[in-house]
């Protein structure tokens, strides 16, 4: 019923659908793991560069008034 691959040759015994299974499983959480990480990444930089600019545009009101 499972694969991992292009399906040539699949799991016959139960030993081998256990192994597919917690494989896959693992596959799965491994590549959630990887695209969390990387989105949180992202968006802390978003957060500080949006921090950055909003510093910068408070020194520039700063800037005018003085």
């Amino acid at each position: 019923m499972t694969t991992v691959g292009y399906g040539d040759f699949g799991a016959v015994t139960v030993a081998e659908l256990i192994l597919t299974l917690i494989w896959m499983i693992f596959g799965v959480g491994f590549y959630s793991f990887v695209i969390g990480n990387l989105t949180s990444i992202i968006a802390n930089e978003n957060a500080n560069t949006e921090n950055l600019y909003n510093k910068l545009k408070a020194l520039e009101e700063f800037a005018k008034k003085t």
